[in-house]
Formats: C-alpha cells, structure tokens, sequence
C-alpha cells in the first residue's frame, strides 16, 4: 500500500539539492523544510528522513496524516502514538487535539492554489473557503479584504464549526524531531 502512488524520491531529492545549492550560492536566509506524514508504512523511514535532512541542512517536521475514510483510519495510524492525529473515544476514532478558537495559519500561511485562488490554509483542500484570485485582486487586497477578516472571526469565535477546521492539526501536539 503507498499513498504517494507514482511519486519518484529521487526527484524530489534533486530538487531538494538545487533548492540548498541556491541557497547556498545566493546566502539567503530562507529556511527550507521537510515534512514527513508519517504514517504505518513509512514510519520505519524516519531515522533515513532525518539523515537525509541532517545532510541536507534543512528543518525536519514530522507531521500526522490526515486520513479521508474513517473505514481506513486504522490501516494507517502509525504505530508510534506520538504521530497519531486521531485517537479512539467511545469506539469512534477522533482528532487528537483541542481545536482552541485560534490558529496562526490565518495570519502567517496562506495558500495560492495552482489556478490563483487564494484559500485560509493547506487544510482547504478542495478550494471550499476561497478568500479572492489573483487574476481578480492583488494578494494584499484579498489579504485584508472582508472575506478574510470575516472568516478570521468566524475562526476566533467557534473554529469547531468550520469543517476544513475539524480534521486540522492546529492544536495538536507533536512529536519533537
């Protein structure tokens, strides 16, 4: 079972290697990090992952998966609890986390999608919440325009009722890698 089906490592490697060799040769200051979902087929990668980043010279962040099917929740979670984003409660697997009325996203992480709609995090996966588009308004205008500030809002008083928000990681603890 894999779940980055058709994926090549070693593009992503090169890749990876032009990135640091750009940094390098430019002195920028731009940080550069790997995210690792970790989950039951790949958690025997990770001391691989965190040499190669080691080697590299970039971040490591080891992330929780977010899994789609509950039918399929227990095929994936990873052995290691540390990296589990759901826990079971009364017989039902749930999010492991508090979902506190806040999240940093809204404010430091917005995401461009690859047609130019800009949406309030990664977790908006099928461009639900979309905030503008930037073949409409510049980035600064959808930034701090009114479909922002209100969803902002809507985060700051109930985030448990926004359904990208229930499966989100904002909130949960991870493991330290």
């Amino acid at each position: 079972m894999s779940y980055r089906m058709g994926g090549n490592i070693d593009n992503v490697i090169d890749g990876l290697k032009n990135i640091t060799y750009a940094k390098k040769k430019y002195r920028s200051s731009v940080i550069i990090e790997i995210q690792f979902l970790v989950n039951r087929y790949n958690e025997h990668q990770i001391p691989e992952v965190r040499k190669l980043a080691e080697n590299m010279h970039v971040l490591l962040r080891m992330k929780s998966m977010q899994i789609l099917n509950k039918e399929d929740i227990s095929k994936w979670l990873p052995s290691d609890h540390r990296f589990r984003r759901y826990k079971i409660k009364a017989g039902e697997y749930e999010i492991n986390s508090s979902l506190p009325d806040r999240c940093g996203r809204l404010w430091f992480n917005p995401v461009i999608t690859w047609d130019g709609k800009i949406v309030p995090c990664c977790f908006d996966k099928d461009a639900e919440y979309i905030m503008g588009d930037l073949k409409e308004d510049s980035f600064r205008e959808i930034w701090n325009g009114p479909r922002y500030k209100i969803f902002r809002r809507s985060i700051l008083s109930g985030r448990h009722m926004i359904e990208i928000c229930r499966n989100c990681t904002s909130g949960l603890k991870g493991a330290k890698y």
